[in-house]
């Protein structure tokens, strides 16, 4: 059973995104979306994003935990760091 209600989360996902990016529509930002690739998470702003993924996850999030293929989707960073805690 998942810890944290997905829809939820991912909307808080998008909206930071959004913020970050305001060149984003939040709407339209497609859980499978290479938010990397695509340029809507900018390198400079994975530190912060990390930051805010522990806020939302109320817990720290592990260097090991880290794999760049963790960050790549909004349903890849739910499924590794909402769905289930290590």
């Amino acid at each position: 059973m998942p810890l944290h209600d997905r829809e939820a989360v991912l909307g808080r996902l998008r909206a930071w995104l959004g913020k970050a990016n305001p060149a984003v529509s939040q709407a339209h930002l497609d859980p499978d979306t290479d938010i990397i690739e695509s340029r809507i998470l900018e390198s400079l702003q994975i530190v912060e994003f990390i930051l805010f993924l522990e806020q939302l996850a109320g817990r720290r999030i592990l260097a090991e935990e880290l794999d760049p293929a963790t960050l790549r989707t909004l349903n890849s960073i739910y499924c590794n760091f909402f769905e289930s805690q290590p």
